[in-house]
């Protein structure tokens, strides 16, 4: 049963799926890691800093 499984699984072209699935969030985690450990210390602070500022544009009821 075990080698008729393997066989089944290794053929199909639905296993690429989880590969392919995996690459992509392999793809987009590198890529944002890379981008916050090169980021500039002031940008982060000015980033960090956005949710304590207030709105410019509030529009009141």
């Amino acid at each position: 049963m075990r080698d008729l499984s393997f066989e089944f699984f290794q053929r199909s072209p639905v296993m690429a799926a989880p590969l392919v699935a995996m690459l992509l969030f392999l793809a987009v985690f590198v890529s944002v890691l890379v981008r916050v450990l090169r980021a500039r210390r002031e940008e982060m602070d000015r980033t960090a800093s956005l949710v304590l500022e207030e709105e410019s544009n509030h529009v009141e009821p």
